[in-house]
């Protein structure tokens, strides 16, 4: 962190990232709630940040980015969107209905993973949503670039102008962006933390690189003394702690804050993905029956749960501290469960 670092106001926050253009697609604030059962059961304070509920499609974090990615259909000169992910990818359901919402076509490009085609959860949602889906083999998220520029070239020679975007494989802008709609978030959440009277010692959120560097430039800006915490669904090649700061960093340069960002401030654990990236954990979906059970909120069972079933873990190792205020950042991912019934039903 820079000496000549000022901490700005939520108010002066929210200021700054008004001036960067954006389209809305997202019903905010969402809500933070206190979970009373589950804050008893662990003897913590225990808040969900409700992004499940930003409405988009069933909701889920990434509506947020979408809000800044694609104010770019509404300056540039496209006829169509396209995006990649797994085949139950919350990314490009989200992004299909952005695109419905602004009268533009998509196109996804999605890794057949663990459930491939099967019509069920977000594969239904990309049918009844209209989207134009190619599923190629494979499972690995870091091939879908290659994938995505093939499909691009595709459609340019088809005479078509396709808004690309590569999600949390874009070395620029588009990351960046993503980024600062959870900068956003964080003063949401400053403004609501002060009118429930009480300063968040843990954040978790289950994120790979663009939310979770949201939250940390945010909360720095902000000058929180809380410790961001972000839980991977998924092992990447690619140094993940290395390019959250990467965005952290060029979000600041966007927001004109002077604030620098390492590797080494950043915390972001990868020992809960399980498996494989798409593949349910027994404690990930012990950890959906608890919450479901105590508070009626269903967790997704690849994302979320995983990171429920984290901050599970770190309370019963002592890492959050008795009686430690927590928000749990809820980013959505709901219409997967009903493709993993199998897997879910079996875990009992």
């Amino acid at each position: 962190m820079s000496n000549n670092f000022f901490p700005l106001s939520a108010e002066e926050l929210v200021r700054r990232i008004n001036k960067i253009p954006k389209v809305e697609l997202a019903m905010l604030p969402t809500a933070l709630e206190f979970l009373p059962n589950i804050s008893k059961e662990l003897e913590i304070n225990l808040y969900i940040k409700r992004d499940d509920c930003t409405a988009l499609a069933f909701g889920g974090n990434k509506t947020r980015h979408l809000e800044f990615i694609m104010a770019k259909v509404v300056t540039g000169n496209y006829d169509c969107v396209l995006a990649g992910g797994s085949s139950q990818s919350n990314w490009c359901r989200q992004t299909a209905a952005a695109a419905n919402k602004l009268n533009i076509e998509s196109f996804l490009v999605l890794m057949h993973g663990v459930k491939g085609n099967q019509m069920q959860g977000n594969f239904l949602l990309y049918n009844i949503l209209g989207a134009n889906v190619d599923v190629v083999d494979g499972e690995d998220l870091e091939q879908i670039p290659i994938y995505l520029d093939n499909k691009y070239q595709e459609l340019i020679k088809q005479g078509r102008k396709p808004l690309l975007l590569k999600g949390g494989f874009d070395p620029d802008e588009d990351t960046v962006l993503a980024g600062i709609s959870y900068a956003n978030a964080m003063a949401e959440i400053d403004f609501q933390m002060k009118e429930k009277n009480f300063m968040a010692d843990h954040l978790f959120v289950t994120a790979a690189n663009m939310t979770q560097a949201g939250c940390d430039l945010g909360s720095k800006i902000l000058n929180w003394p809380t410790r961001i915490q972000g839980i991977s669904p998924v092992y990447f090649k690619m140094d993940i702690k290395k390019d959250i700061a990467r965005i952290c960093n060029e979000g600041a340069k966007m927001l004109d804050v002077n604030l620098e960002f390492t590797p080494e401030m950043i915390n972001n654990d990868n020992n809960y993905v399980g498996e494989k990236y798409g593949a349910p954990t027994k404690e990930g979906l012990l950890a959906t029956r608890l919450l479901a059970k105590k508070e009626g909120i269903i967790l997704d069972p690849v994302y979320t749960s995983k990171g429920f079933s984290a901050l599970i873990d770190y309370v019963k190792k002592g890492m959050i501290k008795k009686n430690q205020n927590v928000i749990f950042i809820f980013t959505g991912g709901s219409p997967a469960i009903f493709s993993y019934n199998e897997e879910i039903a079996n875990s009992v």
